[in-house]
């Protein structure tokens, strides 16, 4: 997909197709994208080797978060036309993947990706996976080799659970919010999300509904590019999570704290303390 964005927009690589407009409309989100895509040149030569190996394989994939039905609908199109002789047994569009990374018996499953945030987490929650290049498949062929043998040990889960669930709500002002995340960052570039909403509430959110701009910037309205740095987060604790609330928009953008979001997707926690525009409850008549 990456590629094939670095070439519509006539660059080296995708990160500078982001700077060849003053606002992109971004290509993934053109309709076509997804069901026009080119088969990667060694794709036929994993999925022989898998069907080979176990016999059976299933599609795990992340659609657009603001194009969900139309990248889904694209992507299975794709998947039709250029694997109907070798059908996956299942096709599962998710944004979060680790949430499958083993069996109701605790059984690691296997998954190949070639985003490093999707491989960390699915090894964060027990699960074998796999990074892969297309231009070096036989490494990767090497590797699920190993897998499927039992020559790769899963890490450990940890199950810790976030204490603070139960913690009683807060509110505060715009001016409140913004000053909390400059004193983490030094610089912050976001201030109009955030000074656009008069009260903000301190509560728990559920992990599953945030959203963090991902490799490619195609989906996040703000427009970020974001490299997560994976040392940083296998370092976050518990407590960092428990003191440092994130802030999110009423919709699930993380404004700040995507490192912290991923560490708890990364330790299976179901609720993150989150600052959020305060909105009214609604009264049914």
């Amino acid at each position: 997909m990456w590629g094939e964005v670095a070439r519509h927009h006539g660059v080296k690589h995708w990160r500078k197709a982001r700077k060849t407009h003053k606002r992109i409309e971004q290509v993934a989100k053109n309709p076509g994208f997804f069901r026009n895509l080119p088969a990667l040149p060694n794709a036929a030569k994993l999925i022989r080797f898998v069907l080979k190996a176990v016999g059976e394989y299933s599609i795990l994939s992340s659609p657009l978060q603001s194009r969900v039905d139309q990248s889904a609908e694209e992507k299975t199109d794709w998947l039709q036309h250029h694997l109907r002789k070798n059908a996956p047994t299942a096709i599962i569009y998710d944004h979060n993947k680790e949430k499958y990374a083993c069996q109701s018996d605790g059984t690691p499953n296997i998954l190949i990706d070639d985003y490093e945030t999707n491989i960390e987490l699915w090894r964060a929650r027990g699960g074998i996976g796999i990074l892969y290049k297309d231009s070096e498949v036989d490494a990767a062929l090497v590797e699920l080799q190993r897998a499927l043998s039992g020559q790769t040990e899963p890490r450990a889960v940890d199950n810790a659970v976030l204490s603070g669930v139960n913690k009683p709500q807060g509110y505060y002002t715009s001016r409140d919010v913004l000053n909390y995340i400059k004193g983490i960052h030094k610089e912050y570039h976001l201030e109009e999300p955030i000074l656009k909403h008069k009260t903000w509430q301190l509560k728990q959110v559920p992990v599953d509904k945030l959203k963090t701009p991902e490799k490619y910037d195609q989906d996040d309205p703000y427009r970020r590019l974001i490299d997560l740095d994976w040392n940083h987060i296998r370092n976050i604790s518990i407590d960092d999570i428990e003191s440092k609330p994130i802030v999110a928009t009423s919709t699930g953008w993380v404004l700040d704290g995507n490192h912290r979001v991923t560490a708890a997707r990364a330790r299976g926690l179901n609720y993150i303390p989150a600052y959020v525009p305060y909105s009214k409850p609604q009264i049914n008549s």
